[in-house]
């Protein structure tokens, strides 16, 4: 759903008072609330004095917009971060009243996205960020309450501190998940399959039952909520929690260094590549393009910048999911091939062993290029320079754990340290090509082979019924 003509009308004549307002110089000081957008009544809105990192809708708690949050507010513009505040009590008192065609259920997101997006234009942000939504205990009650009506690709990240066990709306949301009355509080379940979004909850000592009992019900139909406790405050708990949520941006929202190749896709699925230690060039670079112009999304790691500083592999497999979150959501595919070069091989096998299961069960295929029998975390001199190389068998432990079926390992006849060659009898696709670890420069013939090995993987059962 998308916003209404008249609550486009309403948001364009509120920001064209709101750009009037929000100098660089005036964003140092808490913005008096500007005119109503839709459903949203007299929001708060705080500009850091440079370009925005982040965009946070910021939630009251029950009591409403006090001190607390205006000091929060403060806070995140100082950050770099751009806050739309909310009143609660007004913005439930309005919700009460609406929708205004007299439907039956309120449909908070179209609102809540509409006002993203026209904010950050009036400020003229580069760079669009979904919106990070927070709260702290009602206001973190009804961020989790927006989460069970959120689509894909729409809310950034659901961060709620200490939640209160429902909100005090008896206008029911438009959304499938489960509801149910508990005293003048309407509980909001999630709705079924794979979150629309990363959701985080903190609980702090001033948490009670209720709080947590409901948080249990929801991680227990969704188990990659992420749940933390806390010794700090509430206040203290929030700011922390949005603090670790929102990154410095870079082409892809992560702060990871990516190239991401946009195009619509035609397989539902989306391909992760990473490249060989020299970075993202020549054959990973050129694989890429390959899938681009077939309608594979392509998201590419340089290994080069990424691994420049130690990594455990548990942090590879951390960096990893939320590549695959982000960009499934953000394309809207269900599947994800991942694509490996050389030292980027070499780290695939144990990274994906290390996923988090919904995560893993949305790889299709896992295509190994140039494959060798040990994996490092780290870009070294010495590698560049074919020495120092370690003599373990980690690649070949780490894919006995992986379904076979899924593997193709691809090499170069001539490249004497390849690894996929005593790979052929344990059910993984082996290719043998021409030349050595650079396969006679012929990528575009590497990256089809890969396309048609997911073609077949997504289709099995067409694939079984080919002469």
């Amino acid at each position: 759903m998308t916003a209404s003509r008249k609550t486009r009308r309403i948001l364009a004549t509120a920001l064209a008072v709101l750009a009037l307002a929000l100098s660089p110089a005036g964003a140092q000081d808490e913005a008096p609330p500007a005119p109503d957008m839709g459903s949203i009544p007299a929001p708060r809105i705080a500009r850091p004095s440079g370009p925005a990192k982040a965009f946070v809708v910021l939630l009251s708690d029950a009591a409403g917009w006090g001190a607390a949050e205006d000091a929060l507010s403060r806070s995140l513009t100082a950050d770099g971060v751009l806050v739309l505040g909310i009143d609660l009590p007004s913005y439930l008192a309005r919700l009460e009243r609406m929708p205004e065609d007299g439907g039956d259920c309120v449909y908070t997101v179209s609102d809540i996205e509409a006002a993203s997006q026209e904010i950050q234009r009036a400020g003229g942000d580069g760079l669009y960020h979904l919106p990070i939504v927070a709260g702290l205990g009602a206001g973190g009650a009804m961020a989790l309450s927006i989460a069970a009506q959120t689509p894909n690709a729409t809310i950034g990240r659901t961060v709620a501190v200490d939640p209160a066990r429902g909100i005090a709306l008896s206008k029911d949301l438009c959304t499938p998940a489960t509801r149910a009355r508990n005293g003048d509080l309407t509980v909001y379940g999630l709705t079924d399959g794979a979150l629309p979004n990363p959701v985080e909850v903190t609980f702090t000592s001033a948490a009670d039952d209720a709080m947590r009992a409901h948080v249990a019900d929801l991680v227990a139909a969704h188990d990659d909520i992420a749940v933390e406790d806390s010794s700090d405050t509430g206040a203290q708990a929030l700011a922390a929690a949005l603090a670790s949520a929102i990154l410095t941006p870079a082409e892809d929202e992560l702060g990871l260094p990516l190239t991401v190749l946009e195009t619509k896709p035609t397989m539902d699925t989306m391909a992760i590549v990473y490249s060989g230690d020299g970075g993202w060039r020549d054959l990973d670079k050129d694989i890429g393009d390959v899938f681009q112009a077939e309608g594979l999304p392509t998201v590419g790691v340089d290994s080069l910048r990424y691994f420049w500083s130690a990594k455990t592999p548990e942090t590879v497999a951390a960096d990893l999911s939320r590549i695959v979150e982000l960009f499934t959501k953000r394309w809207g595919v269900k599947h994800v091939v991942l694509v490996g070069y050389s030292f980027g091989a070499d780290v695939l096998p144990t990274a994906y062993n290390l996923l988090k299961p919904a995560d893993r069960a949305k790889v299709a295929e896992l295509s190994l290029l140039a494959l060798s029998d040990s994996a490092t975390f780290q870009i070294s001199v010495a590698g560049w320079l074919g020495v120092g190389s370690s003599d373990d068998d980690t690649n070949t432990r780490e894919l006995a754990k992986i379904e076979p079926r899924l593997v193709q390992c691809f090499y170069g006849t001539d490249d004497e340290d390849s690894a996929c060659a005593s790979l052929k009898t344990t059910g993984i696709e082996v290719v043998a090509t021409t030349g050595g670890h650079h396969f006679d420069g012929d990528y575009a013939a590497l990256a089809h082979r890969i396309i048609a090995g997911l073609k077949t993987r997504l289709d099995p059962a067409s694939a079984a019924s080919k002469p």
